[in-house]
């Protein structure tokens, strides 16, 4: 059985980065990141110590665009500290949980007539709310599970989609290491 499936039904252990609480990253959260450009999800710039901070503000459900006294603070030693900064965006980076997404065999051609234009975390969302998934569930839910849960429907539904086992996915690393990459 593929550990990154079990792996992202697990419910996330609680997590605590730079001083808050932080709810599951899920759907709803990268949309809000993606909406407001944050690089820590578009990678459209460099990530700066208030990019870190912002981020987490949104996953912690608190009010946006007030900087208080501690999040300067922690913004400036974050500035004047590269390796605790690296260190909190590593943090971060595991919160997401890409680690547990599916890996997909990479398609040759298209038969699906791609996205229409419809931007991917919504296709998500549509596909699990067509399927029975509450609307609030289907946007909450750890993201991994949101992924794996479109995977299964839509390859129940005929689509043209191959998950690569742990096994084929060192094989293919190891026979061309430029082919896989890890999210």
């Amino acid at each position: 059985m593929d550990k990154r499936f079990l792996s992202a039904f697990i419910d996330p252990a609680p997590f605590r980065l730079l001083g808050r609480s932080m709810y599951p990253w899920c759907l709803k959260y990268r949309v809000r990141l993606m909406a407001f450009d944050s690089p820590l999800v578009t990678g459209s710039r460099g990530i700066t110590p208030a990019d870190l901070i912002f981020a987490c503000q949104v996953c912690a459900e608190e009010p946006l665009g007030e900087i208080g006294w501690r999040d300067q603070l922690r913004m400036l030693s974050l500035a004047r500290n590269p390796a605790k900064f690296e260190a909190m965006l590593e943090a971060f980076a595991g919160y997401i949980l890409v680690q547990d997404w599916p890996k997909f065999w990479e398609q040759t051609k298209k038969s699906s007539g791609g996205s229409k234009g419809v931007p991917w975390p919504l296709s998500i969302v549509a596909n699990l709310i067509t399927n029975g998934i509450d609307e609030k569930r289907a946007w909450e839910m750890p993201e991994c599970q949101a992924i794996w849960l479109n995977s299964a429907l839509a390859i129940s539904k005929g689509a043209d989609v191959a998950i690569m086992s742990p096994e084929e996915e060192a094989k293919e690393a190891a026979s061309n290491p430029a082919k896989v990459t890890t999210p």
